[in-house]
C-alpha cells in the first residue's frame, strides 16, 4: 500500500509538472526497484486525467457548449486541439516497439531529462508575448507533446515552452496544452487497458488513482503559479537529476 501511495504521488506532481513522470518512474524503478505494475498504472493516469477534467471543467463545458452552438471562435479551437493531437498519435503508431524499448535505457532517459531542462530553462529568456493560439503554433505545441512520448521529455515542459517560444501568451499556452492532453492521455489508457488482467488489488489500486488525482491537482495549481515568472526554475531540477544519474550510472 505504501508503495501505491508513493507512485499515485510521483505519478500526479510529475505528470503534470515539467520534470517527466516517465523519466522519474523509470529513475525509481531501475534504482530502487520501484516498480509500477501496468494495472495500477492505467489506474494511475486515469486519476491524472480526472484531476485534468475536474481543473479545467469551466473552459471545457465553454468549448463543448459552444461547439454544439455553433460558435466559431470554439469550432476553431476544436480544430486546433484536433491537429495538434496528430503528431503524437503518427508517432506512437510508427515507433511503438522503439519508444518500449527506451525505457530502459537509463543514460537515454538521462540525456533526455537534460533536455526538458535545457527546453524549461531556455524559457526564461524569452521575451512574453500575448498571442493567442494559432494553427502554426497548435501544430508545434503538438510537436512537442508528441516528443513526450519519450521518457525523459516532459509533456507540460515540452508543450507550454513550445507555447512561450512561439509568443503564445503563457496562461493560453498552458490551458492549450492540458486541453490538449486529454485525447492523448485518454488514448493512452484505453491502448492499455488490454492489458489489464487482475482487479484482485482494487481497493488499493483506487487508493493510488485518488492519490494521483489529488497530487494531480496540487501540482496543476503550482504549475499554473509560476507559469508566468518562474516556469524556467523546473529546468536545474531537470539538468541536476540529469547530471546526477548520468553519473550515477558511468
Amino acid at each position: 500500500m505504501i508503495k501505491t501511495v508513493i507512485l499515485g504521488i510521483v505519478q500526479g506532481v510529475t505528470e503534470f509538472l515539467p520534470v517527466s513522470s516517465s523519466g522519474h518512474l523509470a529513475i525509481l524503478e531501475k534504482l530502487f526497484g520501484i516498480r509500477e505494475p501496468v494495472t495500477l498504472a492505467v489506474f494511475l493516469h486515469f486519476g491524472t486525467l480526472v484531476a485534468i477534467l475536474v481543473y479545467f471543467r469551466k473552459p471545457l463545458i465553454e468549448l463543448v457548449s459552444g461547439v454544439f452552438k455553433g460558435e466559431r471562435e470554439s469550432l476553431s479551437y476544436l480544430i486546433k486541439i484536433v491537429i495538434g493531437s496528430v503528431p503524437i498519435v503518427v508517432f506512437a503508431i510508427l515507433f511503438e516497439s522503439w519508444v518500449t524499448s527506451t525505457f530502459t535505457n537509463m543514460k537515454l532517459v538521462a540525456i533526455l531529462l537534460g533536455i526538458t531542462g535545457t527546453v524549461v530553462l531556455l524559457t526564461g529568456i524569452t521575451r512574453k508575448k500575448q498571442q493567442q493560439i494559432g494553427l502554426m503554433s497548435a501544430i508545434l505545441i503538438g510537436i512537442g507533446q508528441m516528443f513526450a512520448i519519450l521518457p525523459g521529455i516532459s509533456r507540460s515542459g515540452m508543450t507550454i515552452s513550445a507555447g512561450i517560444f512561439c509568443g503564445v501568451e503563457p496562461e493560453r499556452a498552458f490551458r492549450f496544452s492540458f486541453l490538449l492532453s486529454i485525447p492523448a492521455v485518454l488514448g493512452a489508457n484505453i491502448f492499455e487497458l488490454k492489458n489489464v488482467h487482475n482487479l484482485n488489488d482494487f481497493p488499493e489500486l483506487l487508493v493510488g488513482m485518488v492519490f494521483s488525482f489529488v497530487s494531480g491537482l496540487v501540482a496543476l495549481k503550482i504549475l499554473r503559479s509560476t507559469v508566468y515568472r518562474r516556469f524556467y526554475l523546473f529546468g536545474p531540477y531537470c539538468l541536476i537529476v540529469s547530471i546526477v544519474l548520468l553519473f550515477v550510472l558511468r
